[in-house]
């Protein structure tokens, strides 16, 4: 009766074990900063501030490009509807360097027909955010 007992608490841990396993293998997680990436991805990817209890980055800048006094930056994020905030986080450090920057933000591996959020950032305008 015993040998029963422990048989059913060792098949009741193993399952949870592997619906544990499922769960947390199926939530997208950014790509990391491949080593052939520019010096300023690697910054920009610096200057992330994850949560200390999230498992990754909520964010990654996968590409970046600067000319003069414009940057444009590509950015795959967990929730793209955070676009605004992930943009504003990237610009600060940024606006005393660019009079305009435009931050492109999709979901982790940029699926087929999801949407696509541009944030514009001009020292006039401000923010302005477009979806497409």
């Amino acid at each position: 009766m015993f040998r029963l007992l422990v048989a059913g608490v060792a098949w009741l841990a193993a399952i949870g074990a592997f619906a544990a396993l499922l769960e947390y293998s199926a939530r997208p997680r950014p790509t990391p900063t491949p080593p052939a990436v520019t010096d300023l991805v690697r910054a920009l990817n610096k200057m992330t501030t994850p949560s200390p209890f999230a498992r990754h980055e909520p964010w990654i800048v996968t590409r970046a490009t600067s000319a003069r006094r414009a940057m444009v930056i590509d950015v795959e994020a967990d929730k793209p509807e955070d676009a605004r905030r992930i943009a504003e986080d990237i610009i600060a450090p940024l606006r005393g360097r660019y009079e305009e920057v435009l931050v492109y933000v999709r979901p982790i591996g940029s699926p087929q027909g999801s949407l696509t959020r541009r944030i514009e950032w001009t020292l006039r305008a401000g923010f302005i955010e477009t979806n497409y």
